[in-house]
């Protein structure tokens, strides 16, 4: 279901006109990105893998801007990550932070033996810039381009909020093209597209950081971490969810329950929670059975 074809679905269900005041674009995709996510995070349907390359003592690594939550768990029902030393693959566990930092571990090690996840105390820098190239509207999208820095938008991700400060509009990041060119959805503004030489901001959102403990000793190790992935925003007549199409009668019913509790009818928005609550949890039993994943594991050992 591309965006064009949600706004319609969610128009019939909550009986309302094309021309709508009460319903907005910009409100409507923000309402259904929200759905996507809350699906997300009870399915875990979207899933990722980031590769981190180890910097000697370093124990603090970002993640990407799209992690959820972490993923994979062994038969001990302990969340793990995969470590390459060069030659050899070992898997380390989760381990809370508290617990870590009382260990009061010290020093750096050849292979980790835990680690934990904490947000990153920091933004990236906010971006500025002036577009090279101009952008034209097609479909709800346009293309921000400044070619002034070979590496302008590396820390750029979807999702990142970004402004034309000329034209007044401001929207999201939907996908990076290159380390120069993004793909973005503007609103409210005189033209919602960009002219050569607009002018931007780009806002990065915050993250999360995987911590090793105790760090690394060795750089260029390879750290594979697999985490239950943020699913990119949709804001455009053409863009589309990656979800099978049968889940997303919950994201509509979602996204209905959060406009009537803005319309204060909790009672009747309610009813369209408790679809998707029906949903997600069909949806979450059939996906982990495609998985052949089980919602939880025990282990008997004999005394």
């Amino acid at each position: 279901m591309d965006g064009v074809t949600a706004l319609r679905s969610l128009r019939q269900l909550l009986s309302e006109a094309s021309d709508s005041t009460f319903m907005d674009t910009k409100t409507s995709y923000e309402y259904l990105w929200q759905a996507a996510i809350e699906f997300t995070d009870r399915t875990s349907c979207l899933t990722n893998t980031q590769s981190i390359s180890t910097v000697a003592n370093q124990a603090a690594y970002s993640l990407d801007a799209d992690y959820m939550k972490i993923y994979l768990k062994n038969s001990d029902n302990n969340y793990f990550l995969k470590y390459n030393d060069g030659s050899a693959n070992s898997f380390i566990n989760f381990k809370e932070k508290d617990s870590l930092i009382y260990q009061n571990s010290t020093g750096s090690t050849t292979v980790p033996s835990w680690f934990y996840i904490e947000d990153e105390p920091t933004l990236n820098t906010q971006i500025t810039g002036t577009i090279s190239a101009a952008g034209a509207l097609s479909g709800g999208q346009v293309t921000l381009t400044d070619t002034s820095v070979a590496t302008k938008f590396s820390n750029a991700s979807a999702g990142d909020a970004v402004h034309n400060t000329t034209d007044s509009s401001a929207g999201y990041v939907i996908s990076k093209t290159s380390a120069t060119a993004l793909v973005t959805a503007l609103f409210d503004g005189t033209d919602n597209d960009w002219d050569l030489a607009d002018a931007y901001v780009l806002q990065p959102q915050g993250r999360m950081r995987l911590v090793l403990s105790p760090p690394p000793s060795t750089a260029s190790h390879t750290i594979t971490f697999y985490y239950v992935q943020r699913p990119a925003p949709v804001f455009s007549n053409y863009g589309v969810y990656r979800f099978q199409p049968q889940h997303m009668r919950a994201i509509i019913n979602y996204t209905a329950w959060l406009y009537k509790y803005r319309d204060r009818e909790p009672n009747y928005g309610d009813k369209f929670y408790q679809i998707f609550e029906l949903e997600t949890r069909k949806s979450g039993a059939n996906i982990n059975k495609g998985l052949n994943r089980q919602g939880f594991k025990v282990n008997f050992l004999k005394r």
